[in-house]
């Protein structure tokens, strides 16, 4: 039987795996970055199922440690995150797969068997013209070490009250450095602005 560790930060959503996929064998669990980055070199398994916004880190920033440290297991991203941009990073990094959290589970039950096929499933959401774009390349210097923290949080999934809370500040100072941010790099949406961070590598940047 397929050997899966889960990690996400919702309960349910690790339950609902576990009762979907009872011809496999969910061998551990993981709720934050440092639980997985704990237990998964100590618990053998064929497939991480990994969530993108974990409460203490971003699941896109571990893929690269994991792969390290555990370069047999296959990735699998179960995301919310819609962006083309997300996707193309994940599989860009390591990634064996992109499946959206809106999908049936019968696709994520795909992209599993597909993985340790040793091939690459991303959602049908996703068209090729998605995986082709790439943004353009603003000056990432015009960002104050400020703003650089906020966008980095604003990638990793973060609400804008998380990240007040994270720094310390109001939420309408960092709606503030969030409107700048876009001004400075000249893009007009969230959605621009995370294309932007992850095909430009700013969230590997200094904190």
């Amino acid at each position: 039987m397929y050997r899966l560790f889960l990690a996400d930060d919702h309960a349910v959503i690790r339950h609902g795996i576990r009762r979907a996929f009872t011809d496999m064998v969910i061998v551990g669990e993981a709720s934050t970055a440092a639980e997985l980055l704990h237990w998964l070199p100590v618990q053998p398994c064929d497939v991480l199922v990994l969530d993108l916004a974990l409460r203490d880190g971003s699941g896109m920033e571990l893929i690269p440690k994991i792969k390290v440290r555990c370069p047999d297991v296959r990735i699998i991203v179960f995301s919310m995150f819609n962006e083309p941009a997300y996707a193309r990073h994940a599989l860009g990094v390591g990634a064996a797969g992109y499946v959206l959290k809106t999908s049936p589970m019968t696709e994520l039950r795909t992209a599993i068997r597909l993985a340790i096929a040793g091939q690459t499933y991303l959602s049908p959401s996703f068209d090729e013209e998605d995986m082709q774009c790439r943004s353009p390349r603003p000056a990432a210097g015009r960002l104050s070490p400020r703003e650089l923290q906020v966008l980095q949080r604003m990638v990793a999934g973060q609400s804008m009250a998380d990240i007040a809370k994270a720094l310390r500040v109001s939420p309408k100072t960092v709606a503030t450095h969030r409107s700048r941010i876009l001004e400075k790099l000249q893009l007009t949406s969230t959605a621009a602005l995370i294309r932007y961070a992850l095909s430009e590598g700013t969230i590997r940047q200094r904190t």
